[in-house]
């Protein structure tokens, strides 16, 4: 996602063991080796400042030169506007391929997609606004996991259209206690990429609560990596797993030397060109 962001998370991982009931003051986010960031890494980096100031810590921004791409990236997607209360440059403005980075709460985040994901996209690739249907209500389960899930009930998302590529993605973080934790609740014996696994087949929920359908992530799988064939990757605690479509089935792999991530991030990939265009007028997904 960013070595600024792994290396931080590792800092904060490293602190939580060793230092007990004190927990570090300042934590700093080194820009300086930044080149590079994705989607998934702006919503993490976002995701764990906020993580980190909850905790009580003040989390310091250096080396942040607007004129590096990673840099101005950062700053038009609103990240720099949303830790620091500023952009670092004014010309910045969020880009037209993206919806630029946002907290939203569990409670509006439906409103959220109604109104703003939903028509830009379908506006953005030319098609119906009901095309987007099953996309939207993937993205409205995953907010319910995270009321669920955590009691901060709000998740950060950034979304990114690569047009040349013909790929949407979809970048959304909480920070709760992370997927294989909530897992262990039922299955305490897993691994934190076995607790993934297994908190993606279905019929197997840690729901708690009737607002959540569960349906999330079996049903993402299905949507996304199945029907469409983009890909999910999951990151949680100290495990990445991603999700492909190999002919027509759902394989997964385990990715190596991830570092810690607190909460959950989930990056959804989806083809632009293999959604299924519908008219207008078919109604809504309902469960």
């Amino acid at each position: 996602m960013s070595q600024v962001a792994g290396d931080v998370a590792a800092q904060a991982k490293h602190a939580t063991t060793e230092a007990g009931e004190k927990w570090p003051e300042k934590f700093i986010f080194d820009f300086s080796r930044l080149s590079f960031i994705k989607p998934a890494g702006v919503v993490f980096l976002s995701n764990l400042g906020h993580w980190l100031s909850e905790q009580g810590s003040q989390v310091v921004l250096r080396n942040c030169d607007p004129k590096r791409y990673a840099i101005k990236y950062l700053d038009d997607s609103l990240f720099f506007e949303q830790h620091c209360g500023n952009k670092l440059s004014e010309k910045s403005h969020p880009r037209g391929t993206t919806r630029p980075l946002q907290q939203i709460a569990q409670q509006d985040s439906h409103a959220w997609l109604e109104a703003n994901f939903v028509p830009w996209l379908a506006g953005r690739l030319g098609i119906t606004q009901a095309s987007l249907y099953t996309f939207k209500a993937c993205v409205s389960e995953l907010f319910n996991n995270i009321q669920d899930h955590t009691q901060y009930e709000i998740g950060s998302i950034f979304v990114q259209h690569f047009p040349r590529d013909s790929i949407i993605t979809i970048s959304l973080a909480d920070f709760g206690p992370g997927i294989p934790e909530k897992v262990r609740e039922k299955l305490p014996n897993l691994d934190d990429d076995a607790a993934i696994i297994q908190a993606v087949q279905d019929g197997f929920t840690t729901k708690s609560r009737t607002t959540n359908k569960g349906v999330g992530l079996d049903y993402l799988l299905k949507a996304v990596v199945l029907r469409n064939g983009g890909k999910v990757t999951i990151y949680s605690c100290e495990s990445i797993v991603q999700f492909h479509r190999n002919g027509n089935v759902i394989e997964h792999r385990a990715l190596p030397d991830v570092g810690f991530c607190p909460g959950t991030t989930i990056d959804i990939e989806i083809r632009t060109g293999t959604i299924e265009v519908l008219p207008d007028e078919r109604e809504e997904l309902q469960w």
